[in-house]
């Protein structure tokens, strides 16, 4: 089972390390959804995929637009720099970036998108034969239908388990293009989903409630509930959406769901942790098949918060009644029961009571009901690795190596998994005349490991009055470090190139006796009998026969019969289009 993470910055993809993620998605600086996104340069994502690597966890870059012919010099060199620095897997929607990545970056694993719509078994078999390693489903599938897919192939299975939902299926919208000239599909959606829109009868008159003017915006997911049963199911792959969300969000959702995989159990703190990340309200609803208004977030598009208290007008004043402790700076929203909401940033304005009791005269206006807290203070500090809480324990054990020629010093790492590396130095210890090394100065210079991923747990020497300049000591360090660095990521790799897969030759996913090209062919589009006999004669190798376009009547099934049995005489593949086009 994989943990997967979002990153759109590098403060992210540590949080992302940190909270316990078995994988990592991010962007680079072009070819993706994300546009608006920090996203990555190459030399900052070679950084990231060496520290990753050496956690033994993937990353997996979104090239997941849809690509214009003049952009395909780039992507060629783009998609061999990130086989060059070693990414796990790219994230396709476009088919023809598979087959470019195939070609001139070939140890790329393939990951089709959930915009790829794979919402069939006959569709994840499709992208197999095609060789992709993974197929990510459309977020609008039930628990029986990813149960049915999961169980009948052979490629990895990724679900969205948590985050944003888009309106339109799988994300196949064309509004923002159409509305402001941004294309998601070529990462710059503009979510018109997110914005408030009237809804008239025929006579002009508003059918809409009061503050509900929000219909296209839908609830994020939230599965945490429903983990073990996809686990059951078969899912490989847990994935949360939010590569435009904030460091704090990482680290919340994803530590949230590590301990609810790790555990099998959901609990009420961890209820309490998604709630208090963004979201718009939670939806279950696409895995319980069970759609409808419930799934929309009618009254506002943005972040719900979590539910903290009630607020109250008493006397002229505002009484906010918390249920637990908030910061100076944190930002409440108080929805009312009219659906209006109002938002409060509790600052020097607002007396405090007691620890859970905020009273102000607010000037954005007196409101009642529910608070929900929005957000709270930013941290302006971005932990590095020094602060890093993840780091993989090394135990040191220093040695005269006297098998050789001259003898020398040997510093060995071993990790708690037994995974070892030795290095040497020429330094020949030496009885000391006066202070020999401590054990304690030892560990003190082998021990630091700040910057690195690791941490000294325990530090061995040889018994005896020996001593060793610190230089010999940070040399010693230096190269265990690198060496077990190396060892680790080379694990990792070569775990990766097992899994590869080779695509299928496309003439074996014809059946037998079947029609089978491998060179390019000649595709008419034809709606008349006499039309496909012209084509036919004049070369086409693929008939696509059809449309019932409005203006006429449809065909009879005759005329389909005679079209298939026309084209199997002429080994000629053959396509019913059934709707106009």
């Amino acid at each position: 089972m994989e943990l997967l993470a979002p990153a759109g910055t590098m403060e992210n993809f540590i949080a992302a390390l940190e909270s316990g993620a078995d994988a990592i998605y991010l962007g680079g600086k072009g070819f993706n959804a994300r546009a608006h996104a920090a996203n990555f340069g190459i030399e900052e994502l070679a950084e990231a995929i060496r520290l990753a690597h050496i956690l033994d966890v993937s990353v997996y870059v979104t090239v997941n637009i849809l690509i214009g012919d003049s952009e395909l010099k780039a992507l060629e060199a783009y998609l061999k720099d990130l086989e060059r620095i070693g990414v796990d897997a790219i994230i396709v929607q476009d088919l023809a970036v598979a087959k470019l990545a195939q070609r001139v970056a070939p140890k790329l694993h393939l990951h089709g998108s959930t915009q790829m719509t794979a919402a069939t078994l006959d569709a994840v078999h499709f992208y197999e034969s095609l060789g992709f390693t993974r197929v990510v489903l459309a977020r609008e599938l039930s628990l029986p239908e990813i149960e049915h897919i999961c169980k009948n192939c052979t490629a990895e299975i990724e679900v969205f388990v948590h985050g944003a939902l888009c309106v339109c299926y799988s994300g196949q919208c064309l509004m923002s293009s159409f509305i402001g000239g941004r294309s998601g599909n070529r990462g710059a959606c503009a979510q018109p989903c997110r914005l408030p829109y009237e809804l008239l009868d025929s006579s002009g008159t508003s059918l809409l409630p009061k503050h509900e003017a929000y219909l296209l915006s839908p609830k994020d997911l939230n599965y945490s509930e429903h983990m073990n049963e996809l686990v059951a199911a078969g899912v490989t792959s847990f994935k949360v959406e939010g590569r435009m969300k904030k460091v704090s969000y990482v680290r919340q959702v994803i530590g949230t769901y590590r301990h609810i995989l790790d555990t099998a159990h959901m609990d009420a703190a961890d209820a309490d942790a998604l709630a208090s990340g963004f979201n718009r309200g939670f939806s279950t609803d696409y895995l319980t098949d069970h759609v409808g208004k419930s799934m929309m977030t009618v009254v506002a598009p943005n972040n719900q918060g979590k539910l903290i208290g009630k607020a109250e007008v008493k006397k002229g004043q505002v009484h906010l009644f918390l249920t637990e402790p908030i910061e100076k700076g944190s930002l409440l929203k108080v929805m009312q029961d009219s659906g209006s909401i109002t938002y409060y940033q509790i600052d020097q304005n607002w007396s405090l009571m007691d620890e859970k009791h905020f009273v102000g005269k607010p000037d954005e206006g007196f409101a009642a009901g529910q608070v929900f807290l929005a957000s709270t203070p930013k941290s302006q500090k971005q932990r590095g690795l020094q602060d890093f809480s993840a780091k993989l324990e090394v135990h040191g054990y220093l040695s005269i190596n006297t098998d050789r020629e001259q003898p020398c010093t040997d510093l060995t790492f071993v990790l708690n998994d037994g995974r070892t590396v030795t290095v040497s130095n020429e330094f020949e210890p030496v009885y000391a005349n006066n202070k020999p090394t401590t054990l304690e100065k030892v560990t003190d210079q082998v021990g630091r490991l700040g910057n690195t991923l690791f941490t000294l747990g325990s530090m061995s020497i040889p018994d005896g009055p020996y001593m060793w300049p610190a230089s010999v000591l940070n040399a010693l360090r230096r190269d265990a470090v690198e060496a077990l660095e190396n060892l680790l990521i080379t694990n990792h790799e070569t775990a990766w190139a097992e899994l590869a897969v080779e695509p299928q030759d496309m003439s074996s996913m014809v059946a037998k006796g079947k029609v089978q090209y491998s060179e390019p062919m000649v595709s008419a589009r034809i709606d008349e009998l006499e039309a496909v006999k012209a084509a036919i004669e004049g070369g086409a190798k693929k008939i696509i026969f059809g449309g019932d376009r409005l203006q006429r009547k449809p065909y009879e099934l005759s005329i389909y019969e005679q079209v298939a049995k026309l084209c199997k005489d002429h080994n000629v593949l053959c396509v019913f289009a059934t709707l106009g086009l």
